[in-house]
């Protein structure tokens, strides 16, 4: 390690980083981080994230001078400021060994979360000793959530206890109907550890919770993904929110996010389970017993004729497996149904919604008791539509049309009227109108008297 470092403003630097500052990171540093290393270098930190080019995580090389200029810092002053940066943990520098050029790269780091930071010893002890003891209580006191009190109960009233359902139609109401739509609860066939999870990604206790576990075990089954990999994505997504006090729907949401945008890291389990998945032949696709056994991205991805399944049906199986909570099978079955009977080739995702949704209330259990029911269902409209036609046909305006032989006697007799006047008036003129031997002889008495 370097006793010395000396900067000149003709040296180069190049600006990198690993992460983004998102709103809680801003908390630690004007809270937490400007305390200690100051104005200054927290004004440098911040124009070294500005340099970064738009949609990169690198920026353009440029000289220590231009910085200087930009900050209006002398360069013993830049030196000093970014030397507060680096023992804090916010900038790793380091530097080319060619003795004639030299250039730094700085690695801007993503500040620590408040939690961390008030939890680290040295940190926060250098924090006490510039703020004192009462602006640093009040600094515990913003970044620190009450706990809940001990021996809580819940006590929320169930509905049957506030409304009276004794007079509205017991039909309605009866607990077949309520848990008709749990029959299609999600049973997967995928084997995926939580506890290696949560061992690995080491988050604050109350992180994780039981619904979490099983979106998290779902997505793990779309994606196709083993414990170590689903443990990195969340060090990496969640590695400020994990100490936030966020929802179950944002927590929710999130991991959806994750597996969305960083699907493409894989491990070798993961390629090895894509590639086992590829060399896997289905069958008939018509076949509900082939919906059944496949697994979604292979059986849509197959269905569609392509290589590999897409992201926005990636989504759709997401929302369907963790939202819906939909079977497999019943998937491959939607999926199927939409594109192969409906011919719907371009899925909107409010349209496959609705039907999923349809297909959940029924309480769909298979591909086959699904497909069949919907195409009963489907026929019976058919059928309704049929009628419903053959009306229009005999229908003009708000008034029908009257059968063959519902005619009245009167009205026909005077249609006959109406025929023979025509065709004897049709005699009449054709009578009157001249033949060729008549036309030429009055054009040559024309031409005459002319």
């Amino acid at each position: 390690m370097e006793k010395e470092r000396t900067i000149f403003g003709t040296d180069e630097l190049l600006i990198m980083s690993t992460g983004l500052v998102d709103r809680e990171s801003y908390q630690s540093l004007y809270h937490l981080y400007q305390p200690v290393i100051g104005v200054k270098a927290l004004a440098l930190y911040q124009t070294l994230w500005s340099e970064l080019k738009p949609g990169k995580m690198k920026s353009n090389y440029m000289s220590h001078s231009a910085l200087c200029e930009m900050l209006e810092y002398s360069i013993n002053e830049l030196t000093d400021n970014l030397f507060r940066l680096e023992a804090i943990g916010l900038v790793r520098t380091y530097k080319t060994k060619d003795a004639r050029l030299t250039q730094y790269v700085y690695q801007l780091r993503v500040p620590l979360a408040p939690h961390t930071f008030l939890n680290d010893g040295l940190l926060s002890s250098f924090l006490f000793y510039k703020v004192g003891e009462v602006r640093f209580k009040q600094l515990q006191g913003r970044f620190t959530i009450d706990p809940l009190p001990a021996g809580i109960v819940e006590v929320t009233k169930d509905f049957n206890e506030v409304f009276d359902v004794k007079g509205v139609n017991h039909r309605a109401f009866t607990q077949k109907n309520y848990e008709k739509p749990d029959r299609a609860k999600i049973e997967i066939n995928y084997s995926f550890d939580m506890d290696i999870v949560k061992k690995l990604t080491n988050f604050p206790v109350g992180f994780f919770t039981k619904k979490l576990d099983e979106t998290i075990t779902k997505l793990a089954y779309v994606s196709q993904l083993d414990e170590e990999t689903m443990a990195e994505m969340l060090k990496e997504y969640f590695v400020h929110e994990a100490y936030l006090p966020l929802s179950e729907q944002e927590k929710r949401d999130g991991c959806r996010q994750m597996v969305l945008q960083l699907k493409k890291k894989q491990t070798r389990h993961r390629k090895e389970k894509t590639v086992e998945l590829e060399e896997t032949k289905l069958g008939d696709l018509h076949d509900p017993a082939v919906m059944e056994a496949a697994h979604p991205h292979q059986y849509v991805s197959t269905l569609r004729k392509t290589p590999q399944l897409s992201k926005s049906d990636e989504q759709l199986v997401i929302e369907l497996v963790d939202t819906l909570g939909l079977a497999p099978g019943v998937i491959n079955a939607l999926f199927y149904y939409c594109i192969e009977v409906k011919k719907q080739t371009r899925l909107n995702e409010n349209y496959i919604l609705r039907i999923a949704t349809s297909w959940k209330t029924a309480g769909y259990t298979n591909a086959k008791e699904a497909l069949e029911q919907e195409a009963s269902q489907d026929a019976l409209i058919e059928k309704k539509q049929q009628k419903r036609e053959n009306v229009q046909r005999t229908t003009v305006g708000s008034r029908r049309k009257p059968q063959q032989g519902e005619m009245p006697k009167w009205l026909e007799d005077e249609a006959k009227q109406q025929r023979s006047y025509d065709q004897a008036r049709k005699k009449e003129l054709e009578s009157s109108v001249p033949d060729d031997a008549e036309l030429v002889k009055l054009l040559n008495e024309l031409k005459e008297k002319g």
